[in-house]
């Protein structure tokens, strides 16, 4: 391997390492900021009535009716209930007060819950016909369970809505009736939730908390919960989402319903460690007067398959991809997700799904694997006549540079030979980066000394923290590192000019640093990284050693010296570059 492909390799080690830095900067310590809304905790929790004597009742079953006091409703929970849902509402304030997704556990093994307590509410607020207003989460509702523990209407005089699951699924239709509202007004929505702490790494949970949204003519957009943030909206809301790591909670409209709103979100600082709160979600949505508001709302799984079978762009919460590197992306619509999901389909264990995805991928990739080779083959063959010149010109570096050049076009070998296609990898590096962590696949799914494949997979939990390393020992990190040293250490044996030191020792620098930043992340990604590296080391030995002949490409280039150079417009203009760096050199020194 040359330093041309050395340099290619440097480049593309440093812009992963930043990408992946620039991703993780979402792991800083939150601000404590926090939204009260006290007068609703006060109205979810009214003062318990006092006892009454047995005077006192006889006094009042006596007394005229119209002087009895209003006697407090009790609480009333209605539980819907399907294959994949249970959702319990309450009578006051007819709402969502926990909604359980059955197939799935928390890291620790307990029901898995996407909200639960009294922070989770939704409020509808509207001005009356006759002038009053209205907040039905702090109204009594009367409530008609379906037989079938589908359907459940809650109404009042003033109110009354509708909530229904099917058969299986985690879609739920809502259909809202303000009875008495002022026609000519919007209606008001308040919804409040709260994510809890369902994952084992809370800090990798939070980096993939985020509010989602997509809007009628701006359309989709999002933003990381890692401080308190708000957004408005001018125009109308096809879909809100508030999206954890691996779940979701996301309201959608059929019709233009959401006239407008605001969102604010905020990380959690609550102290009650029972229920690891970890960020809290608020959305003011300004509704359209209608007879009957219909919305549909999606508490699940963050599936890529399950979300775009509903046809609704709900697939776009699912990161793959971030930023400049954005367009990577359709590598993993169109490539990675549908051949791991192909892979799935005939293997149960995950961990052999992706060591058969990295076999296809650097199938794949072998084409610009072996010109890499070639090229770094070439460029030591040359070595013996660079050396020459080297010797010949001594320290004037720009006459170096022309006669290289000249070298190169004489021989036809191309410089950029090992660095270009170390470059076109690129791409699927950064893929792979995003769609490992995401997909809810390899949630809790074991394999070998990895408990959970989308977690780090620690053999040893340290007492304390190490700075850029942490407080546990991957394996599967190690396992990459060790094979990245022995590549680094294979391509400077195989290196045609080792004469510069920072060339040299880049390559071992580089999975020093990947020992800290790999650490953390999914076993799923170090194994993949890791298979990746002992492919490379043996297509290297079997491509080096049984395919590539050196004297056979010597004789190659020799005879292709003897023949007029082609044209090749890059090599033309490269060595036109150097020669006017020489003129230029050379006029300065005179």
């Amino acid at each position: 391997m040359d330093k041309n492909t050395i340099a290619g390799f440097g480049l593309l080690m440093l812009l992963l390492i930043g990408y992946i830095v620039y991703n993780q900067n979402a792991e800083a310590k939150f601000q404590e900021t926090k939204r009260v809304d006290s007068i609703a905790n006060a109205k979810l929790h009214p003062p318990v009535a006092k006892k009454t004597d047995t005077t006192t009742l006889l006094a009042n079953a006596n007394a005229p009716q119209d002087s009895l006091a209003p006697v407090a409703v009790a609480e009333q929970l209605f539980s819907l209930e399907n294959e994949d849902l249970k959702i319990d509402f309450t009578n006051k304030g007819a709402f969502a007060r926990t909604a359980q997704l059955k197939k799935f556990k928390t890291h620790n093994g307990k029901p898995l819950f996407l909200f639960n307590g009294e922070k989770n509410y939704m409020d509808f607020g509207f001005k009356t016909t006759n002038g009053t207003m209205v907040h039905t989460k702090s109204q009594d509702f009367t409530g008609e369970l379906s037989a079938d523990k589908r359907s459940l209407t809650l109404q009042n005089a003033d109110f009354a809505i509708v909530y229904s699951l099917p058969e299986k699924g985690y879609m739920m239709s809502i259909t809202a009736t303000p009875k008495t509202a002022e026609r000519t007004q919007n209606i008001s929505m308040d919804w409040n939730s709260e994510s809890i702490m369902t994952e084992s790494d809370p800090v990798n949970q939070n980096l993939y908390t985020q509010v989602c949204y997509n809007l009628a003519s701006e359309g989709y957009d999002y933003f990381t919960i890692k401080e308190k943030e708000d957004v408005e909206f001018k125009e109308s809301v096809k879909w809100l989402s508030f999206k954890q790591q691996y779940f979701n909670t996301t309201l959608i409209t059929d019709k233009k319903v959401i006239a407008s709103g605001k969102v604010v979100a905020a990380p959690s600082n609550t102290t009650d460690t029972s229920k690891h709160a970890l960020s809290d979600f608020n959305a003011n949505l300004s509704l359209l007067p209608e007879n009957n508001i219909s919305m549909t709302m999606f508490l699940g799984p963050n599936d890529y398959k399950l979300l775009k079978s509903y046809k609704k762009d709900l697939e776009d919460i699912i990161p793959l991809s971030y930023g400049i590197f954005g367009f990577v992306k359709y590598i993993n619509k169109w490539i990675v997700i549908p051949i791991f999901n192909f892979l799935a389909g005939f293997f149960s264990s995950y961990g052999i799904v992706i060591l058969l995805l990295t076999f296809l991928i650097r199938l794949i990739m072998s084409p610009f694997t072996y010109k890499s080779y070639v090229s770094s083959a070439k460029m030591k063959a040359l070595k013996p006549e660079l050396d020459e010149l080297r010797e010949k010109l001594g320290d004037d570096k720009q006459a170096f540079g022309v006669e290289q050049m000249k070298l190169y076009r004489q021989a036809g070998v191309n410089p950029l030979g090992g660095c270009l296609p170390a470059l076109l990898q690129l791409p699927v590096f950064f893929a792979l980066l995003s769609f490992f962590p995401n997909a809810i696949e390899l949630r809790q799914s074991s394999f070998l000394w990895a408990k959970d494949l989308s977690t780090y997979d620690s053999i040893l939990d340290l007492p304390f923290t190490i700075p850029f390393y942490g407080n546990h020992v991957s394996l599967f990190t190690i396992l990459f590192v060790i094979t990245s040293l022995l590549m680094a250490l294979y391509s400077m044996n195989m290196a045609a000019d080792q004469s510069n030191p920072m060339m040299k020792y880049l390559p071992f620098i580089m999975p020093v640093m990947f020992l800290g930043i790999f650490n953390k992340l999914p076993a799923s990604l170090t194994y993949y990284y890791f298979v990746s590296n002992a492919i490379t080391l043996a297509l290297q030995f079997v491509i080096q050693n049984y395919i590539i002949d050196p004297d056979k490409i010597h004789a190659q280039i020799q005879a292709k010296k003897k023949e007029p150079p082609k044209e090749n417009k890059l090599m033309k203009r490269m060595a036109e570059m150097q020669q006017q760096n020489a003129e230029r050199m050379n006029k300065g020194k005179k």
